[in-house]
C-alpha cells in the first residue's frame, strides 16, 4: 500500500480519535502505549465507509475467487459485513464459546467453502490464528488474511504469510513483566469488550 494511503488511514484513526495513548493492556495480554479504538470507526459508519472502499480496493485487487468474507466477533463484524457487502460476498463471524473460537452457528453454505478473513486490528496475530483454525474444521479455504491496521508492522506471519494490511506500524507491546509503564507506575487500563479474559 502506498504511503500516502497508510498516512491517510492514520489521519482518519486520529480525526476519529480512535488513536489512544496511554497504558493498555491489549487483547493479546501484552501493554502497549498505544491503542486503536476501532468503536470509534465503528460509530461513524460514514468515515468507516471510506477505511473499507481502500480496504475493498486492495481485496479485489489481490485475492483469489472466495465466497465468504469471517471476521471474529466483535470488533470485526461491521468491518467484516461491510466488505462483503461491498463485494458482494457472503458474511460469517466467529466468536468465542467457554474460551474457544468457533464459527457463529447458522451459516449454512460456510463449510467446504472459500474465504479471507478480515479483522481490525492485529497485534500478535492470535485471533486470526485461531479463526484460521477453527475454519479448517469446516474445511473452509482460507484464500487470505487482511486487516486494518497492523501494529506488528508486518513482522507476524500466519502459516509463513504476512497479513495484508491498510496501515503497519511497529507499535510496541510489552510482557507485562517487562512493561516500561507498569515500571513507570502509570494506570492499566483495559479498553473495549472481549470475550478473552
Amino acid at each position: 500500500m502506498s504511503e500516502n494511503r497508510s498516512e491517510l488511514i492514520l489521519k482518519m484513526f486520529e480525526e476519529s480519535k480512535a488513536l489512544l495513548q496511554g497504558h493498555f493492556k491489549l487483547t493479546s495480554g501484552k501493554h502497549s502505549e498505544y491503542y486503536f479504538e476501532k468503536i470509534r470507526l465503528i460509530e461513524r459508519p460514514v468515515l468507516l465507509e471510506k477505511i473499507i472502499d481502500l480496504l475493498v480496493e486492495e481485496i479485489k485487487k489481490d485475492a483469489p475467487e472466495f465466497d465468504y468474507v469471517v471476521s471474529p466477533a466483535y470488533g470485526g463484524i461491521a468491518i467484516g459485513f461491510l466488505a462483503a457487502l461491498k463485494l458482494k460476498k457472503f458474511f460469517a463471524f466467529t466468536q468465542r464459546v467457554e474460551e474457544k473460537m468457533t464459527v457463529r452457528s447458522g451459516f449454512s453454505g460456510l463449510t467446504n467453502s472459500k474465504a479471507i478473513i478480515v479483522e481490525d486490528v492485529l497485534t500478535t496475530g492470535g485471533s486470526v490464528r485461531e479463526v484460521l483454525e477453527c475454519l479448517k474444521q469446516k474445511e473452509v479455504t482460507v484464500a487470505k488474511i487482511y486487516c486494518l491496521v497492523d501494529r506488528s508492522g508486518g513482522q507476524v506471519l500466519i502459516e509463513g504469510n504476512p497479513v495484508r494490511s491498510l496501515l503497519s506500524l511497529k507499535v510496541e507491546a510489552f510482557e507485562p513483566e517487562f512493561c516500561p509503564l507498569c515500571q513507570q507506575g502509570r494506570p492499566l487500563v483495559k479498553p473495549g469488550a472481549s470475550d478473552r479474559k
